[in-house]
């Protein structure tokens, strides 16, 4: 007990964690259902609309590998304020972006922020905290983070159908500056103390160190694959809701609701039972989760109510929800001196994931929703074969 206080008065204030972690997700698919609104006010394609998400997620990994080494370099709290500020800079600039060139560099800068709010929380976390309890953490603080996209795309659906999109990048750009001075104002360090004479380690010597551990190969395609299926029905459903079946934004965002539910509920399940199954269990379960829900998918393809592609991935959110947590908190820990690093390196593995998976949706969805259900097939089959890797590695 006297050890597991220890570990908590060293973390920085919790609120402070699920703010920044909440900033993410908001980011990505909060603005989704505003897409419509934008092809409309400026004169945009479908193509030029998808890249909206693809831009986002394209400079959202590209900064990973640097937020990991930076946070490892120079510490976990300037790294969080810096980036803050950018993610906070980019939204201001897509607020009054007068076309899609510069909504589009808006959007790369938040995406570029935004890296920060992805990894740097979690690393915090396990900076702190041993494996099994950093997941029961993680767990926990997604748990809480998920409310935040629960009513996010909801909210921003309603302000643009009652006002306009660009007050959806407006208050996105107050909730970032708010971010950054609770991070200057409250946030302390966690970084472990590197040994005296170490040189800092460059993120490639890193990737190499940490792709020899056993296990973290695994641990990447597990988590590749379950996000993937995240990633697939983001870039879809929108297009599927709203343009093959006739939804309107609010709509889209009231019944995204679901996806937050399904995720919730596995971080609960996740934060309740990690430390007493073990991360390997958890992992198990939750990847038949997710083959069960990619089952749903098709299963359900006929179904035009929207209850056809929320149910199946209310199944996958959950499964999610179980087995991320479990994935950061055994892939940070297994070189604790790289957590940063590990953290950059999974980054962008699964956003490498995401922009190709938007990319090709983008180009292959059209008049079905099939793309979406193959795309997603593929993704359970990764999760798949990352689980045995993790299992082979005997971790």
């Amino acid at each position: 007990m006297q050890h597991l206080k220890q570990y908590r008065q060293a973390l920085p204030p919790l609120w402070l964690l699920v703010f920044v972690s909440g900033l993410g997700p908001i980011s990505m698919n909060g603005v989704l259902p505003a897409n419509n609104a934008i092809m409309s006010d400026l004169i945009a394609s479908q193509g030029q609309i998808q890249l909206l998400l693809t831009v986002y997620l394209l400079c959202t990994l590209l900064a990973q590998p640097l937020v990991g080494n930076w946070a490892d370099r120079y510490g976990r709290r300037p790294v969080s304020i810096y980036g803050l500020l950018v993610f906070a800079a980019g939204s201001a600039l897509a607020t009054v972006a007068p076309n899609m060139e510069l909504l589009l560099l808006g959007r790369a800068l938040q995406g570029a922020g935004s890296a920060v709010c992805m990894g740097v929380p979690r690393t915090i976390v396990r900076d702190v905290y041993p494996r099994d309890k950093a997941a029961s953490v993680i767990g926990y603080l997604t748990t809480a983070m998920m409310v935040v996209p629960m009513v996010g795309p909801a909210l921003c659906g309603w302000i643009t159908d009652a006002t306009s999109w660009r007050w959806v990048h407006a208050m996105l750009c107050v909730l970032g500056l708010l971010a950054a001075f609770g991070a200057w104002r409250t946030q302390h360090e966690t970084r472990p103390p590197r040994p005296e004479g170490e040189a800092a380690v460059g993120f490639m010597s890193a990737s190499r160190t940490l792709f020899s551990t056993p296990g973290f190969l695994g641990y990447s395609l597990l988590l590749c694959g379950s996000v993937g299926l995240y990633f697939s029905f983001l870039s879809s459903a929108p297009y599927i809701m709203m343009n093959l079946r006739g939804h309107s934004a609010s709509s889209y965002g009231a019944w995204f609701a679901m996806t937050a539910i399904g995720y919730i509920s596995g971080n609960l399940l996740a934060g309740r039972f990690s430390s007493r199954m073990g991360t390997t269990r958890m992992l198990t379960i939750g990847v038949a989760l997710a083959v069960f829900g990619v089952i749903a998918f098709w299963a359900l393809s006929g179904v035009q109510h929207p209850l056809g592609l929320f149910i199946p991935m209310l199944i996958v959110a959950m499964s999610n929800g179980m087995s991320i947590p479990n994935v950061n908190a055994a892939a940070l820990g297994l070189v604790p001196q790289l957590a940063g690093n590990a953290s950059g390196v999974l980054g962008v593995a699964y956003l490498g994931m995401g922009v190709l998976l938007t990319l090709a949706l983008g180009a292959l969805l059209s008049e079905s929703a099939f793309p979406m259900y193959l795309a997603m097939t593929i993704c359970a089959f990764i999760a798949l074969y990352g689980l045995k890797r993790v299992r082979d590695a005997g971790e």
